[in-house]
């Protein structure tokens, strides 16, 4: 390339060789850096063109020494870099760890509360309305905290949640059975308030081009974390009179890495309120398909445990009739992801919820038919339950998305965050309320009776107002991608 052209290329890139000839050393020199290093890294114009300006004004001798390295021009940016890089990564580390160590400690008890209710033959009802108190406070905390975390910062916001949620484990041995509640809604609120640091922290930290498989990564290992858990620290625990003091042990560990840290927070930002009508109006389908996921993901999580005990299980096949669900909904959750952005999402949510009626009346058949041949089919089949239900949050704020558009993210995020938190501290009541009633059988006959009503409203609104053609696809470059879904769940 000629002299000529690489100036030109310097001209277009938005750098000006102020006092200098054009034929002058300085200004080949500098067409020289421009040509092969200055133009492949045009979106630092700004720094670049700051650097070349001062530079210039120098005596030539200390100028042309000062260009010969490129260290100059690349090497303290590049240490900044790699400094911001490095302290971004022990942040999300930090954040990330104790996050994992919240999930464990946050299993234990969501796993032994109900499992020890049902070993001391407590009423369903109560063990469900112990499940709807941790629902209502996290519904309480999705408003409370987030004020509160502005106010204080990330770090000590996250050491109050951690606090609350150990203070509030410890008490379930000094407390008797019927006021567990009390204790639930305490650690549903923290709960709200350590998604807002953990999930807007990682959000802050994280490179814009790496989020999404950062937060990827961040909700396998999560999700991992909540079947170890299961399979492995209740497994064993449970047969310990002290698994409370593990867990609050677990939730008080949580806060070192996360202490340690030399990281800010990341500043809050406005957010668009999305009213609730006016998301009924735009995407119905989405506000059944959140209600629906917390309806059934309320009782598979918090209730199931004790359905098991009810059900004539034993204490470790229990343990793993509830990992079997988050099982299940972990292998489907990609390939339902997947799904959403090639066919229309009322129809993934009308196979689903078909699935899952479906299966729930084929093993409540079964289980009255052959009792000791069904239990051997329980497992699966509560695990395939699972994966058709729980994943479906990702289609139904998939759909909201497209019909709503991306301006409202945040706000749309957070209604339909409200939405399955409503769902969640419903669901456990209703499906108690039936096993109460009608034995531990009641639990699939809630499972049936909420999926067809669900399946059969999705049918009409289908056959009623079929989804235009971009909508039928589901597919362009606005949709939100699955870790920032799943971001708002947490």
């Amino acid at each position: 390339m000629s002299r000529a052209a690489k100036g030109a290329d310097c001209k277009s890139a938005g750098y000006a060789f102020a006092g200098s000839s054009p034929a002058s050393p300085t200004t080949l020199l500098l067409e020289r850096w421009c040509s092969t290093i200055i133009r492949p890294v045009a979106r630092n114009r700004d720094a670049v063109r700051e650097q070349l300006l001062m530079a210039n004004a120098l005596p030539f001798p200390g100028r042309s020494e000062l260009l010969a390295s490129p260290e100059w021009l690349f090497g303290h940016d590049s240490a900044v870099t790699a400094k911001t890089q490095g302290g971004s990564v022990a942040a999300l580390g930090a954040i990330v760890a104790g996050a994992l160590i919240l999930q464990v400690a946050g299993t234990i008890v969501n796993t032994v509360v109900p499992l020890q209710m049902a070993i001391a033959n407590q009423p369903p009802l109560l063990i469900g309305l112990v499940a709807s108190a941790y629902s209502l406070g996290f519904l309480i905390g999705c408003f409370v905290n987030p004020s509160l975390v502005r106010r204080v910062g990330h770090i000590r916001g996250f050491a109050v949640f951690a606090a609350l949620q150990a203070v509030s484990t410890l008490s379930f041995p000094l407390l008797p059975e019927a006021w567990w509640g009390m204790a639930r809604l305490v650690m549903g609120l923290a709960a709200a308030g350590h998604g807002i640091c953990i999930e807007s922290w990682i959000s802050g930290q994280a490179n814009r081009a790496q989020r999404g498989r950062i937060f990827g990564i961040y909700q396998i290992l999560n999700r991992v974390a909540l079947i170890g858990s299961q399979i492995g620290v209740g497994y064993v625990a449970i047969q310990s009179q002290d698994i409370f003091l593990f867990a609050s042990m677990a939730f008080s560990i949580a806060l070192i890495p996360v202490a340690l840290t030399r990281a800010k927070g990341p500043e809050s930002s406005e957010i668009v309120s999305v009213g609730l009508r006016t998301l009924w109006r735009q995407a119905p389908a989405a506000v059944v398909g959140c209600l629906y996921v917390g309806m059934v993901g309320g009782p598979l999580t918090s209730v199931a445990p004790a359905y098991g005990i009810l059900s004539g299980l034993d204490q470790r096949a229990t343990i793993l009739l509830t990992a079997g669900i988050q099982i299940g909904a972990l292998l489907l959750q990609w390939p339902m992801s997947l799904l959403a952005d090639r066919v229309a999402s009322r129809l993934i949510m009308l196979v689903a919820t078909s699935i899952v009626a479906l299966v729930a009346a084929g093993l409540m058949m079964l289980l009255e038919v052959d009792a000791a041949h069904g239990r051997i089919w329980l497992f699966g089949l509560f695990a395939l339950i699972g994966g058709c239900s729980i994943p479906l949050y990702t289609v139904a704020v998939t759909h909201a998305y497209f019909r709503m558009g991306r301006d409202h993210a945040v706000g749309l995020s957070a209604q339909l965050l409200f939405l399955w938190g409503t769902g969640s501290a419903i669901g456990p009541l209703a499906a108690t309320l039936l096993m109460q009633l009608r034995g531990p059988q009641g639990m699939l006959i809630y499972l049936v009776g909420l999926s067809v009503g669900v399946a059969i409203y999705i049918a009409l609104r289908i056959s009623r107002n079929p989804s235009p053609p971009l909508v039928e696809g589901e597919r362009g470059t606005t949709a939100p991608t699955i870790p920032d879904i799943e971001m708002a769940k947490r």
